[in-house]
């Protein structure tokens, strides 16, 4: 009769890679969806400074031809 084979042995080693490499998916996910929001944020508030701006010089145009 053969002996089993120790604990952690190469039988585990597909199981323990596809375990990391789902993780390493997700976590790729989950960053890639972090850096899109990021980029989102970042133009909305690109477009509403610029918009501030535009106000600001209508308003100072405004005064200046009073």
């Amino acid at each position: 009769m053969p002996a089993p084979a120790p604990s952690g042995g190469p039988e585990e080693l597909p199981t323990v890679a596809g375990s990391l490499n789902r993780t390493s998916d997700a976590a790729a996910s989950v960053a890639c969806g972090l850096v899109r929001e990021a980029a989102y944020a970042a133009i909305g508030l690109s477009v509403l400074t610029y918009q501030r701006i535009q106000v600001r010089r209508r308003e100072i145009e405004a005064q200046r031809s009073r």
